[in-house]
């Protein structure tokens, strides 16, 4: 049996730093949000090979490297999962941007595995499993919308957040996760996104005042690094966007509409002012049951 997967992207509508912790890492507070743009996995058993991996995009590495690889051979080796496995990967998600698209992939291959061996994992112990890889592999295994604190990896989930169109710019600039935290504690801190603010508006089903919470407080860290990120957000609340911010830690920004008509327009005018600007028109995306579908 095939088993074909959706790994969607991740938005960050708040990302506040809270600490820095003894280990290096950052204690956060965020809200994430899935989104429709997505790579695609296929898992396929094999015969001749333990475990292969490829991916359509060439520069990435399909080894020890890659996280999908890793997740595979952890699963693999520790249920002594028989005879071999073939995992193929078809990025839309851009590399190094912000979306967590390597978690994503991750967390897909996790849940895959776990369907097509009938493993019996529970959401909860994908998760715990997920978490060895990224801090952002529980949240993709989760999906949906979710407050999350500690490295990420904290989560309650939220109400599903009502439709809305949303644009993802992605300058071609990749940007160090570690890089901007180290430049962030070392800069005048930012001030913080509205979470309260943010969670209300999801639950009265609010776009408007969810859009009005946006904050993150590596924008600005960003910005040195990678100008575009504010000249991308200024064409998207020019152009009708209720409200526009830079995701995670760079450099994709993704801008809210009213309506797919609004939206266009705004692809329209950063493709005249910006045409190096890789840009998807997407929107939220909620899965009420949460984890993969199949």
């Amino acid at each position: 049996m095939d088993i074909t997967i959706k790994a969607r992207a991740k938005i960050n509508l708040a990302l506040d730093v809270v600490s820095k912790r003894e280990d290096g890492y950052h204690n956060l507070r965020m809200v994430m949000q899935t989104v429709y743009l997505h790579d695609q996995i296929v898992l396929k058993k094999a015969h001749k090979y333990p475990l292969k991996f490829v991916c359509s995009t060439p520069y990435l590495p399909v080894d020890e490297r890659n996280l999908v690889y890793r997740a595979a051979l952890y699963l693999k080796d520790t249920f002594k999962l028989p005879g071999g496995l073939f995992i193929s990967l078809k990025k839309h998600i851009p590399i190094s941007a912000g979306l967590a698209g390597g978690s994503s992939d991750c967390a897909a291959t996790l849940s895959g595995i776990n369907r097509m061996y009938n493993l019996g994992l529970s959401l909860n112990d994908l998760m715990e499993i997920g978490v060895k890889f990224g801090s952002d592999v529980p949240f993709c295994l989760l999906g949906g919308t979710a407050f999350a604190e500690g490295k990420g990896e904290i989560l309650t989930p939220l109400p599903p957040h009502p439709p809305v169109s949303v644009i993802i710019g992605k300058p071609p600039v990749s940007i160090s996760t570690s890089a901007v935290f180290k430049a962030f504690d070392s800069a005048r801190h930012a001030k913080g996104p509205n979470i309260d603010c943010i969670i209300s508006g999801i639950k009265k089903k609010d776009i408007n005042g969810i859009a009005s919470g946006f904050g993150n407080v590596l924008e600005d860290v960003s910005i040195h690094i990678c100008p575009d990120i504010v000249k991308l957000k200024n064409i998207y609340m020019g152009s009708g966007a209720i409200g526009a911010l830079m995701s995670g830690s760079g450099p994709s920004v993704f801008a809210y509409f009213s309506d797919q008509k609004h939206a266009w327009r705004a692809m329209k005018n950063v493709s005249l002012l910006m045409p190096h600007i890789r840009q998807f028109l997407t929107g939220t995306f909620n899965n009420t049951k949460r984890g993969f579908s199949f």
